[in-house]
């Protein structure tokens, strides 16, 4: 795995073709992932691994984990993209429904699988440290890999979607932050049908925007 890896990221981030120093990038990955092999060899015995493992390798293994759910991210975006021009559907309408969904049902499982376990905090920390995660470290790290591929900053176009999509966003956080602390931080089941009520009204409000019913222009 430590000779594999590199190499494996190389094709993932599409750097087949590229040279450093006059030398193929993938042949120095793999220069790379060979010294951490024989490093790992001659400082491990049968029975005891070495001290750095458990700090350096959780660290590789982490971000191998990041690049993979970026690599599969890419291809399920470009899977809905195939269907929506095969099925003649706007690719805006796949993002906000069909991939919203897939993209959040693995943290709605688990998070009402806490609150129903007795862990009610975790699970709405849960709720708000998944989006932070992905709105930080996700935007981020895909922007700075896109931006090395391409050598040029990326053009953000604010388009009426991410208007409305932002208006609602800001609009929920600042009524959880008003809301929440009136309630004596006991959420009631009435501000639970609230809030999907309000993601009905998004859901409703920016599809009339896609399909052009009204339209919201952006810059």
């Amino acid at each position: 795995q430590l000779l594999i890896c590199p190499v494996i990221t190389c094709l993932l981030l599409e750097q087949t073709n590229n040279t450093l120093i006059s030398v193929p990038v993938p042949v120095i990955a793999a220069c790379i992932g060979l010294m951490f092999m024989i490093v790992m060899l001659l400082t491990s015995s049968q029975g005891e691994t070495p001290f750095y493992f458990k700090a350096v390798y959780t660290l590789l293994g982490f971000l191998m984990s990041i690049l993979w759910i970026y690599t599969i991210a890419n291809e399920i975006v470009s899977l809905l993209s195939a269907f929506g021009h095969m099925f003649m559907i706007n690719g805006a309408i796949l993002g906000l429904t069909v991939l919203s969904w897939a993209n959040s049902v693995g943290d709605l499982v688990s998070d009402v699988a806490m609150a129903k376990q007795g862990y009610p905090q975790m699970a709405v920390s849960a709720c708000i440290g998944g989006p932070c995660l992905n709105m930080l470290l996700g935007i981020g790290l895909a922007s700075t890999i896109a931006i090395l591929k391409h050598g040029r900053p990326l053009e953000l176009k604010l388009s009426g979607s991410l208007i409305i999509s932002s208006a609602f966003l800001m609009f929920t956080i600042c009524g959880h932050l008003v809301a929440v602390p009136l309630m004596k931080f006991r959420i009631r089941k009435w501000y639970g049908y609230y809030v999907f009520a309000l993601y009905a009204c998004f859901l409703v409000i920016a599809l009339l925007n896609v399909t052009h019913v009204f339209e919201i222009n952006g810059s």
